[in-house]
Formats: C-alpha cells, sequence, structure tokens
C-alpha cells in the first residue's frame, strides 16, 4: 500500500490544504476558522452550549468555552438561558452577525478555490462521500460505546445526515 491510498491520510491533507487556503483569506483579520463555525452555530441553533459547541469544533467543552470566551470578550455573541439551570445558552449578537457575514465571504472564496478543481455536480459527490465516511466511524463508536452518543453529539452540533 502506498500513502496515498490511504483515505484517511489523504482527508487530512485535503483537510490542511483547505484550511491552509482559508487561513491566507483570514490573514488580514484577527479570526480564525473556529470563529465561523462557531459563530454560524449559534446562530443556526440559538441557546446552543458550550459543550455542543466544542463538538462542533471537533473538541470538548473546553474548546467550546475557550472560544465562546475569545468571541464573548469581542462583544460578538452572549451568554443567556441554557437548556437547564447548570447550563448557560449561547447567542449571537448584531456585531457577531456583521462579523459572521464577512467571514463567510472568505469561507464563500475558500470554497470557491476548492471547488474549482471539481467537475460539475463533483463537489456535491464529494460532499455526500464525506458523509458516509463520517457515518462510518459515527457507527464504529455507536458500537464502540454500545449507545449512539456519538451519533446524538453530531446532530446536536448540526452536521447533515449523509445522503
Amino acid at each position: 500500500m502506498k500513502l496515498a491510498d490511504i483515505v484517511g491520510y489523504r482527508l487530512d491533507m485535503a483537510r490542511c490544504a483547505a484550511l491552509r487556503s482559508l487561513h491566507r483569506l483570514l490573514d488580514d483579520t484577527t479570526f480564525r476558522p473556529a470563529d465561523t463555525t462557531a459563530l454560524l452555530l449559534i446562530k443556526e441553533r440559538p441557546g446552543c452550549d458550550q459543550t455542543m459547541l466544542g463538538r462542533a469544533l471537533a473538541g470538548n467543552r473546553s474548546v467550546g468555552m475557550k472560544v465562546a470566551t475569545r468571541l464573548e470578550a469581542r462583544g460578538l455573541l452572549t451568554r443567556g438561558e441554557g437548556r437547564n439551570r447548570r447550563s448557560k445558552g449561547l447567542y449571537i449578537m448584531p456585531e457577531g452577525e456583521t462579523v459572521l457575514a464577512e467571514l463567510l465571504d472568505c469561507h464563500d472564496e475558500a470554497e470557491a478555490r476548492i471547488a474549482a478543481a471539481l467537475a460539475p455536480g463533483e463537489r456535491e459527490q464529494l460532499l455526500t462521500l464525506l458523509g458516509k465516511i463520517e457515518q462510518a466511524v459515527l457507527d464504529e463508536e455507536a458500537g464502540l460505546t454500545g449507545s449512539t452518543a456519538a451519533q446524538t453529539a453530531i446532530q446536536e452540533a448540526g452536521v447533515p445526515e449523509p445522503t
């Protein structure tokens, strides 16, 4: 087997290349790709908590807490009523909406650069295939834990189901 034949390796290399491209577009800003993820998740799911945010960032609650704290300090989000008395919900502020729109413009440009290498219809096909890979791993994790905790985590994070 060659390194180029290992799906996980190729996925990681593609992810790194996409992030490098996005970082170049964000160089003139003080924002990171995780900021877009956080603001978009909070906009799509008002009241989500730091645990859900951490999962969406492929981390845990402490990752979500660090990003939320940083964005809250900049006036982009606020903490408010959560799903229970022990958690605080995260809510996007008007300034956060403005910043998110600017960040999404950068992401759109990065997406266009990536998609430029694909033939018509291949972007949708790639997203479908990536969803299948993600689902296979979720199924494996669910089997390891004896529960559907991994699937629930992804659903809570708002990751679309593979088709």
